[in-house]
């Protein structure tokens, strides 16, 4: 789910963590304000109260998204991820955040994203969707929607601020609460209770030469093939701490859509150095001011391009394990939760998860 920052001075996108496909937009002080303090996670969940019909409650439309009332999924598993304050600030719920990138579910099961927003922002709902959620819904996995005033978090007694996440079965019964991170065990809960599949492994790795990486040079080392499609300077990237692109929220978003910069802001920002260092890499097309430390820019590239099937003025990211197998493949602009996946298979904790302390959690 899109997450909203308060920035000081002057409205202007920041993006952090894209390989966590985590984003963090200025919606303004004011608004900020307007959200509930965050509660405790109580070590029982409160039960859901009486009176509550779950099948009665509501997606309202928003943007493209066609309103939903959970009843009308009758006959199948429903996975909604309500994101609260903490979840949208710092990264409660990446484990699972993870996991449901990377897992393969039955068709019978569906999931939606439910941004926890206070009743007061709906004044701001048609910003809200034109400049924040709206341009947003490409980039991730699941149907997004904003909750205005937390129906769903006070439907199902959950701790105001925090990432829960509900399961709902064929006749809307709650299988399951969870509120804030999730352990392995809770992990292997909900896998279990999704029905979901670890995906199958990739096929090996064809032969090729990229500078100096083969195939051979690939195995038990992984390697990250970067394709660029333009020359991207640092002046082009946003979100730098320094010397990066500015510009007003807006400009920032159309500068983010571009295949290559998207690529060389995860690149330079997102992976940290220590990690990168731990794989080889290789990035096609011109860079300036920017790059990974012992990743050389090679400037041609046909027979990798055709060898990948990447075209010769497309970009995309292959990602070859340990076990010389084609792990991951994406051309054109890479979703952001897509990025989350490369990220995770290559193990890397996005810079701004890598302080933060675990979170309480509880469910049912």
């Amino acid at each position: 789910m899109t997450i909203l920052r308060a920035v000081a001075g002057r409205s202007k996108l920041r993006v952090f963590a894209i390989a966590a496909g985590v984003v963090v937009l200025a919606l303004g002080g004011a608004a900020w304000t307007m959200w509930p303090e965050v509660e405790d996670i109580p070590e029982t969940l409160d039960e859901i109260k009486p009176e509550v019909s779950i099948a009665e409650l509501e997606l309202e439309a928003q943007g493209p998204e066609p309103g939903v009332r959970l009843g009308e999924l009758a006959g199948q598993t429903v996975y909604i991820m309500i994101e609260g304050k903490e979840s949208m600030t710092g990264g409660e719920g990446k484990l699972l955040r993870r996991a449901l990138h990377r897992w393969e579910l039955p068709e019978d099961v569906v999931g939606f994203s439910v941004g926890d927003a206070p009743a007061g922002a709906v004044v701001m709902r048609g910003k809200i969707e034109r400049e924040f959620v709206g341009p947003m819904r490409d980039e991730m996995k699941l149907p997004i929607y904003v909750d205005f005033g937390g129906e769903f978090t006070t439907a199902f007694s959950l701790p105001k601020g925090h990432l829960g996440f509900v399961i709902l079965g064929p006749e809307s019964e709650v299988l399951l609460r969870h509120a804030g991170d999730v352990d392995a065990a809770k992990l292997a809960e909900i896998k279990a209770l999704l029905r979901a599949e670890e995906p199958p492994p990739g096929p090996a790795a064809p032969d090729f030469e990229l500078g100096e990486l083969s195939k051979q040079s690939c195995v038990e080392r992984p390697c990250v093939l970067v394709f660029l499609d333009a020359k991207v300077t640092r002046g082009e990237i946003p979100g730098l701490d320094e010397g990066g692109f500015e510009g007003d929220m807006k400009q920032a978003f159309e500068q983010i859509k571009q295949p290559s910069v998207r690529l060389a802001r995860a690149l330079e920002a997102d992976w940290a150095a220590e990690d990168s260092a731990k794989f080889n890499g290789a990035i096609v097309g011109e860079g300036e001011g920017w790059g990974v430390e012992g990743w050389p820019f090679v400037a041609e590239a046909a027979a990798a391009r055709e060898t990948f099937g990447i075209g010769a003025d497309e970009a995309g990211m292959v990602i070859i394990d340990g076990q010389g197998r084609v792990a991951f493949s994406e051309t054109g602009r890479i979703p952001f939760w897509k990025l989350s996946l490369a990220a995770d298979l290559l193990g890397i904790e996005p810079k701004d998860y890598k302080s933060r302390k675990p979170g309480r959690k509880e469910s049912e």
